[in-house]
C-alpha cells in the first residue's frame, strides 16, 4: 500500500458525520485523518421546531467534539478559501490546511432572491445557527400584542415555520409570501389540504413579487407593504460559495461524477447540500447526504486499496415528512401521503434513531 494519505473532511454534514464515526476504518486504509469544523451538530430535520421553541435543542444537537478521539484531528474552524493547485484551505483563523484528498460536506445556506435587498435582521433558513434565534426573538413580544411574522417562500422550510409560528403564542399574525404555488410539486390534494390547515390557523397566503425586504415590510413589486416585526427567508436553498483560486464549484455547487468525485479532479470529493450531482439534480434534502455517506467511506478506502469506486444512485422515491405544528405533520413519498399525527410520530421515530446513531 502506498504511503500514508492526508484526508481532509471539510465540513460537519451527515456524510461526515458517518466518516468522523468509522474514522478507524480510513486510518485503517492508510489515512491521516482531519476534520475541519464546528464543535457541533444541528439536525435540519428538526430545525423547525427548535427555532419555534416546541422542541429542545437538544433532541437535534449532537456533540461532534465528543465524537472525536486520538485517531482524527479536528480542527475547530471554518473554511474561508481553497487553492486547488496547492492542494490546501486557509481558514478563519488563518491557518493553512493541506490535503492529499479532501472531501466537502459544508451544507447549505438560504437562496438570496437576485437583485432583491434583504435587511440583516430577516432570519435565513439556513444555517440553523441563525434559524435557532428565532426563539430568543419571538420571546421578546412586542407591548401589547403579538407579532406580525412574514414567511418568504412557500417550499417545505417555509410551509413548516408558517404551520409552527400561526400556533405560537407569541405571534398574532403569520403571512406566507411566494411568487409560486405553496408546496410546488407535491401531490395535489395534500398541497390543498395543507393549504386549507393554514388558512384554518389563520395564516395569509401571498402570491406576489418580492421587490425588497425590510427591517419593518416587505415591499412588494406593486409598491403595496406588508408589515412585519419578523421576517423568515425560505426561498430555497443554495451551496455556501467558498473562494477559490481554482475552479472547484459554481452557484449550483461542487460538480460530481456518480462516484462524487469532483468533474475535472479525482482527489476531490463533495456530498450533501453542497454537492451539484451531475447525473441528476438531486433536491437539497438531508437524506441524500445520509444515503451517500456510506458510498463515500467505501470510496475513500476503494481508492487506497486499488479497488473500483462505488457510484450513488439516488432512490427513485423518499420518504419527506413536514412538522407543521400543532401536533401534525404531512408525508409524502411519490403520489402517496398522509396528514395526521401519526405522521409526525413516525417522524419523531425517525429522527430519533438517526441522531441517537451519533450520541457519544
Amino acid at each position: 500500500m502506498p504511503a500514508e494519505q492526508r484526508l481532509l473532511l471539510v465540513g460537519c454534514g451527515h456524510s461526515h458525520l458517518h466518516l468522523v464515526k468509522n474514522v478507524g476504518r480510513l486510518v485503517e486504509a492508510g489515512y491521516d485523518v482531519t476534520l475541519v469544523g464546528p464543535a457541533d451538530f444541528d439536525y435540519s430535520g428538526a430545525a423547525s421546531g427548535i427555532a419555534i421553541g416546541v422542541r429542545p435543542r437538544a433532541e437535534g444537537h449532537i456533540d461532534v467534539a465528543a465524537l472525536t478521539h486520538e485517531r482524527l484531528t479536528h480542527v475547530h474552524d471554518r473554511v474561508a478559501a481553497i487553492d486547488l493547485a496547492a492542494r490546501t484551505v486557509r481558514t478563519d483563523s488563518g491557518a493553512t490546511l493541506g490535503w492529499d484528498v479532501v472531501s466537502f460536506n459544508i451544507g447549505s445556506v438560504a437562496r438570496v432572491p437576485h437583485g432583491i435587498p434583504i435587511d440583516e435582521t430577516v432570519v435565513p433558513v439556513k444555517p440553523l445557527s441563525s434559524l435557532i434565534t428565532l426563539h430568543d426573538r419571538l420571546d421578546r413580544v412586542p407591548i401589547g400584542r403579538g407579532h406580525r411574522v412574514t414567511v418568504i417562500g412557500a417550499g417545505p422550510s417555509g410551509v413548516e415555520l408558517a404551520g409552527h409560528l400561526a400556533v405560537h403564542p407569541h405571534v398574532d399574525a403569520v403571512t406566507l409570501l411566494d411568487e409560486g404555488p405553496v408546496l410546488a410539486g407535491l401531490p395535489d390534494r395534500a398541497v390543498r389540504r395543507v393549504t386549507t390547515l393554514l388558512t384554518e390557523r389563520g395564516v395569509a397566503l401571498r402570491c406576489a413579487r418580492l421587490r425588497a425586504v425590510g427591517p419593518d415590510a416587505v415591499i412588494l413589486s406593486d409598491g403595496a407593504r406588508i408589515s412585519h416585526d419578523l421576517a423568515v427567508l425560505a426561498t430555497g436553498l443554495a451551496p455556501p460559495l467558498l473562494a477559490s483560486t481554482g475552479e472547484l464549484g459554481g452557484h449550483d455547487g461542487i460538480p460530481v461524477r456518480a462516484t462524487l468525485q469532483h468533474r475535472d479532479h479525482d482527489d476531490v470529493y463533495a456530498t450533501g447540500d453542497c454537492a451539484d450531482f451531475l447525473p441528476g439534480s438531486l433536491a437539497r434534502i438531508g437524506v441524500h447526504g445520509v444515503r451517500q455517506a456510506p458510498v463515500l467511506l467505501t470510496a475513500l478506502e476503494a481508492r487506497r486499496r486499488g479497488g473500483t469506486a462505488p457510484t450513488y444512485r439516488p432512490p427513485a422515491q423518499v420518504l419527506s415528512i413536514l412538522d407543521l405544528g400543532g401536533g401534525t405533520a404531512l408525508a409524502v413519498r411519490g403520489r402517496w401521503w398522509w396528514l395526521g399525527r401519526t405522521s409526525l410520530w413516525l417522524k419523531r421515530r425517525i429522527d430519533r434513531k438517526w441522531i441517537d446513531t451519533y450520541r457519544a
